[in-house]
């Protein structure tokens, strides 16, 4: 099967960008920690992301090519500013799909983002593209370079794993 042509400027650009800035900038400001910086992060992402589109070829991997850039964009950002990584996943965290559903307590988000910064840098990055992203496992491989069953598997891990470190953290309280 041939690769399909993009689809044209700026009609189908522009849906591509309602459907994924949410996403991006939500990951971004997981990475970066504050609206500001992320907001201009994002922009820089979809302003690379057009500059590119005429190149891109549509394979159903949209979120996984813009979320590449938004990783590309983070790091440059850290390279010029040379600040650490923000672990503000943890609010991201606290979404119905996780072990986390209904957690409000400042308190308890501090614990947990604890808890992240004990994880390695690979696994707070699943934890970003996850739910501060929102991606799919598909999305998710695409970019860390995995197969899907494998980020699956890394995920539902990592969740066990962090259910574990906050039940210990209580249990010695």
């Amino acid at each position: 099967m041939g690769r399909q042509a993009a689809p044209s400027l700026p009609a189908d650009f522009a849906q591509v960008y309602r459907d994924h800035v949410t996403r991006v900038y939500r990951y971004v400001y997981a990475r970066v920690g504050n609206r500001e910086d992320a907001e201009d992060l994002t922009a820089q992402v979809f302003f690379d992301a057009l500059e590119k589109w005429a190149s891109y070829r549509d394979e159903g991997k949209v979120a996984a090519w813009l979320l590449t850039i938004a990783r590309r964009r983070v790091a440059d950002y850290y390279r010029r500013h040379s600040r650490p990584l923000s672990l503000d996943v943890v609010p991201f965290l606290a979404d119905p799909h996780t072990p986390w559903d209904g957690v409000e307590k400042e308190e308890e988000l501090a614990h947990l983002a604890r808890l992240v910064a004990q994880l390695s840098d690979e696994d707070q990055e699943l934890l970003r593209l996850r739910f501060a992203a929102g991606l799919t496992y598909r999305e998710m491989a695409d970019i860390v370079g995995r197969s899907e069953a494998a980020v699956k598997m890394a995920v539902h891990r990592l969740i066990r794993r962090l259910a574990r470190m906050w039940e210990a953290s209580y249990e010695h309280a």
